[in-house]
């Protein structure tokens, strides 16, 4: 599986690595779930993040998932023998009690959350970190948790976050959990491409805004481009 949390109204190219490899895994007979993260999004993740990220309404991350399954399925197959399946983790979250968000929790120490390369800049900028962004990778791989699943797909960035849920499933399962993780797609700053950034090219541009978008990529990023 691979999770979308819906901070913005549109999956984006670099969505699109993650979504061809899960194909990868649709077509040698896999069963595939796409999940939309309709709770954490309302938190978002603190991945990369130097400050705090504005929390969303309950309606605002419903808003902007509403076309997200239709993006992917210019690259997922959502019919056939093999379908996708669409998953919403508000479906285990919104049940969970208090006593259900510290039983899963007491899996975990401070000084693992402070491994977070992030967490030790704030730290040092003297910048605050607050304890819900401190629960987002834990929910993260709570959502391994709640599906069963076997293995997880995401960038570099998520590796964090996705071994979260591969001690989890050992935790409280005694289950494996296999990760995932590629490269980014990102610009000659380094930067990913992506809704925070600002440079991102969405899947629900017109082909000619994608392609004069992607024309205005030096060289290094084009290459970088072809691979991914």
């Amino acid at each position: 599986y691979t999770g979308y949390d819906p901070t913005g109204p549109s999956l984006h190219i670099g969505h699109g690595i993650t979504l061809l490899k899960l194909r990868q895994f649709q077509d040698l007979g896999h069963k595939i779930i796409m999940l939309i993260g309709d709770f954490t999004g309302m938190i978002g993740d603190p991945t990369d993040k130097t400050s705090a990220r504005q929390k969303l309404t309950r309606e605002e991350v419903l808003e902007n998932a509403k076309e997200y399954a239709k993006q992917a399925s210019a690259v997922l197959n959502f019919e056939g023998d093999n379908p996708v399946e669409v998953k919403y983790n508000s479906e285990w979250f919104l049940k969970m009690n208090f006593a259900d968000v510290l039983d899963f929790s007491s899996n975990f120490t401070v000084q693992r959350m402070m491994e977070r390369d992030m967490f030790k800049k704030r730290v040092e900028d003297e910048k605050p970190i607050y304890v819900h962004e401190f629960m987002y990778p834990m929910m993260q791989g709570y959502d391994s948790v709640a599906m069963d699943v076997d293995g997880e797909v995401g960038g570099n960035d998520q590796t964090f976050n996705m071994l979260t849920g591969r001690t989890l499933m050992k935790s409280l399962k005694n289950k494996e959990k296999f990760v995932i993780s590629g490269k980014l797609l990102a610009d000659d700053s380094g930067k990913k491409m992506g809704k925070t950034e600002g440079n991102m090219v969405a899947l629900s541009d017109s082909p000619e805004d994608m392609f004069g978008k992607v024309m205005q990529w030096t060289d290094r990023m084009i290459v970088s481009g072809f691979e991914l």
